[in-house]
């Protein structure tokens, strides 16, 4: 945050000094990621996505997943089962493979205790039999070699073993060649090999690692180790294309490396590489490779993958990206707080004119989601079985974009009931979007069915979290057509279910929404009948299921926080007695126990901060709202000099110039957007300006005050406070100005009033006290 000083003009501006701490406490040292706030709602999926998991759309460098996929390491224990018996349990080989920490292994075999520590495992079993003695011998050199070269890591074939040893047995490779040949079976031998080239890699032995692939596996690739090795291979070769080519092909065949390929894969050689292909199939792999790491439109890829296979898992997950790319381009502008799309391309320009720029960029990505449909919409009627219930849901996704709803439903009703799960979700997010964009959201049975949708949603979440971002993005659209339909108090909780289903994309612990956070959506878009609403649900006994729904996790701990937003709003504007009676109805001890209330507001408000040096200012007064707004009524009623001019000093200390800006603010800055306003997705400033008819930003309501108790005062130091203080108020409201402004600014007026303070008053107990050598450069 940059900071700006301003000089020191009077003893009367220190307070300023605190504020501005104040607004940095609030507004800085907080940071969301641009992944975080991008909205996705498309999670269709077909059999097969989980490898390619990682090249999700996503605003990070990779998308982060919460599962991987182990088909590699089963196709590996179906070897091994095939190879010692079927009677061996595939899991109980997985156990000991993948599972069993080496250290503990290696005891075992020292202490002559395999049996008994892995007791009832088929696996092992057979292995301690005397013929399959050369079996059990490999597994022992392959654990001992999971430590070596890098002691403190696994292997990645091994990486849900959970803890290793420092002090382990390594084992020394010797004579890696004598090894390999004097395994008598082939099925150890390649194996052995394996081992051996992984350990030659990380030995940086180059020409050895492709020695040995070419020996034991360029000829006998009917094994999942045979991609592992030729991954290996690739890394070895110093030749880009050639080594992109060969990453492909690794790619193409297993997917435990799929993230490793795409980690070394060179984006910059791919009219070479392309020209290394051997056939269509191989070049459409280098394509589909390209397009996984493309952020821009990539119809063309699509296409070509789709002409070679309709079916092609490759082609559906394409599909999938550039769904949630243009969900990216499209919601993310509309319904988050950041503005711009969360991935941004060269061709994307958002900061010389944003206005302008939105409107052409909303304009092309519809003119490309339209073009995308269509081609969907022409192979959807060739394809069949899961391709065709997931083209049914993205082409129906495509419509909602597009607020397309009737298409759309065409398209939902063709989803198959045997359709898989994920195509299920996004079924229910569907509906979820037909309802909220057709129906009466006020209806009981609207409400009812939204319930069933999201709450379905809701279930799987709790197997796969990164659902959460789909419910954050579905939340934050139905608020917002909540709030389309009237119904705020609606809109704010699930406004605040979104912030909470996103807030738990990047927490790992359970989050307890803060004060401001329950209150706030309330506090800047609520009417006092919309608080009437809210409060009415909260106290609500016999809540429908959708009403329990949006208030779980949602509502605040207390009913007076929302009182105490009503109160506020009542107060900005200036209805004293609705506010009175809210705050009247709260316990009196509320502001001293809640929110920041005792840190801001603790000063006397009927002693104008602007005449308390800072050394003079005292904290330890005991404010409660309702009695300060009766003390306002009561003032009023009186119309005196006096009561005219302690109205005045309240109003003035109730803006945000004073000591208890408080009573109409829930944070306070200098200028520009803070945190509350990044939530929202927008600048407070001009909702602000209008808080009591100007009053808070311009002193409109304390300057009306000073000038009658000036006009009605006989006594000379009443009339010197109030000439003062309407000269502080003609300063506040240009200083205002000149502080937002960028244009140049009009000098400063400061008015008759502080001529008279220094001519007329310069006799009185208010100006020996007041008077600062500074203060008389204002005259004009």
């Amino acid at each position: 945050m940059e900071s700006k000083t301003y000089p020191d003009i009077t003893r009367i501006f220190s307070s300023l000094i605190l504020l501005f701490a104040f607004q940095a406490s609030f507004a800085c040292g907080w940071y969301e990621s641009a992944e975080t706030s991008r909205l996705a709602l498309f999670k269709s999926e077909r059999e097969g996505f989980l490898k390619l998991h990682y090249f999700c759309y996503s605003a990070n460098s990779y998308h982060e997943v919460s599962q991987v996929s182990n088909r590699d390491q089963e196709l590996n224990c179906l070897e091994w089962q095939k190879k010692i018996g079927t009677n061996v349990s595939t899991a109980d080989i997985y156990t000991i493979l993948y599972e069993t920490d080496s250290d503990k292994f290696q005891a075992a075999y020292k202490n002559h205790t395999l049996k008994q520590v892995f007791a009832k495992n088929t696996f092992i079993a057979t292995l301690l039999r005397l013929k399959n003695k050369p079996f059990l011998d490999y597994l022992v050199f392959a654990k001992k070699l999971e430590y070596n070269n890098i002691p403190s890591s696994k292997w990645e074939s091994w990486g849900s073993i959970n803890s290793y040893q420092e002090n382990v047995n390594t084992v020394a490779i010797g004579d890696y060649n004598q090894k390999i040949l004097s395994a008598k079976d082939a099925f150890l031998k390649q194996r052995y090999a394996f081992l051996i080239l992984r350990d030659r890699f990380y030995s940086s032995d180059k020409a050895e690692v492709i020695s040995l692939y070419d020996t034991y596996f360029a000829n006998n690739k009917n094994t999942i180790l045979e991609p592992w090795a030729l991954y290996y291979k690739a890394l070895c070769i110093d030749d880009y294309p050639l080594q992109n080519y060969l990453l492909s092909k690794v790619f193409a065949t297993c997917d435990d490396k799929t993230y490793a390929v795409m980690q070394h894969y060179n984006f910059k050689q791919t009219a070479a590489t392309l020209r290394l292909a051997k056939n269509d199939e191989e070049r459409n792999m280098i394509l589909i490779i390209e397009s996984m790491r493309n952020p821009a439109p990539d119809l063309n890829t699509m296409k070509q993958v789709y002409s070679l296979d309709s079916n092609s898992v490759y082609f559906s997950f394409l599909v999938q990206r550039e769904i949630n790319k243009l969900e990216d381009w499209i919601f993310t502008p509309k319904y988050s707080s950041n503005k711009i799309p969360a991935v941004s391309f060269n061709q994307m320009s958002w900061y010389d004119n944003y206005e302008k720029a939105k409107a052409e960029n909303f304009n092309k990505d519809i003119f490309y989601l339209r073009e995308l449909k269509q081609f969907l919409i022409d192979a959807h009627s060739k394809v069949s079985g899961e391709q065709k219930d997931f083209m049914a849901s993205a082409i129906s996704q495509l419509c909602f974009i597009d607020d397309e709803i009737d298409l759309g439903k065409k398209y939902v009703n063709m989803i198959s009931v045997k359709a898989n799960v994920s195509i299920q979700l996004q079924k229910n997010i569907q509906l979820a979007l037909v309802a909220l964009k057709q129906d009466n959201l006020k209806e009981k049975d609207t409400q009812n069915n939204l319930f069933n949708y999201f709450n379905a949603i809701e279930d799987l979440v709790q197997e796969d979290n990164s659902l959460l971002k789909n419910l954050y993005s579905l939340y934050r659209i139905a608020s917002d057509e909540f709030s389309k339909q009237g119904d705020k108090t609606t809109a704010g909780l699930l406004f605040l279910k979104s912030n909470l289903k996103k807030e738990a994309t990047d927490s790992w612990y359970y989050y307890t929404p803060s004060f401001y956070e329950y209150t706030g959506y309330f506090e800047r878009y609520a009417t006092l009948e919309d608080m009437d609403d809210l409060i009415a649900l909260y106290q609500k006994e016999d809540k429908t299921p959708f009403e329990k729904y949006i208030c779980a996790g949602t509502t605040a701990p207390d009913v007076n926080f929302y009182r105490d937003v009503k109160g506020t709003i009542a107060f900005r504007k200036n209805n004293l007695a609705i506010a009175y009676q809210v705050f009247a109805s709260m316990p009196s001890n509320f502001w001293q126990k809640n929110y920041e209330y005792k840190n801001y507001l603790n000063e006397d408000p009927f002693v104008p901060k602007v005449l308390k040096k800072a050394k003079e200012r005292k904290f330890n007064y005991r404010f409660n709202k309702a009695e300060f707004v009766a003390k306002l009524i009561e003032l009023k009623k009186e119309n005196t000099p006096t009561s005219n001019l302690l109205l005045a000093h309240a109003y003035f200390n109730v803006s945000y110039w004073g000591n208890s800006w408080m009573m109409l603010a829930y944070d306070w800055t200098s200028g520009g957007e803070n945190y509350s306003d990044y939530v929202y997705g927008e600048n407070n400033y001009d909702a602000e300006m209008k808080y009591q008819n100007s009053n808070y930003y311009r002193c409109t309501l304390a300057k009306m005050y000073y000038e009658k108790a000036l006009k009605m005062s006989k006594n000379k130091e009443e009339k010197a406070l109030a000439s003062l203080m309407i000269f502080e108020c003609n300063y506040y409201d240009y200083y205002r100005d000149f502080d937002i402004s960028h244009e140049e600014q009009a000098a400063f007026k400061s008015g008759k009033e502080i001529v008279d303070f220094y001519s007329v008053y310069n006799t009185t107990k208010t100006f020996k006290q007041y008077n600062c050598p500074l203060l008389k450069a204002f005259i004009n």
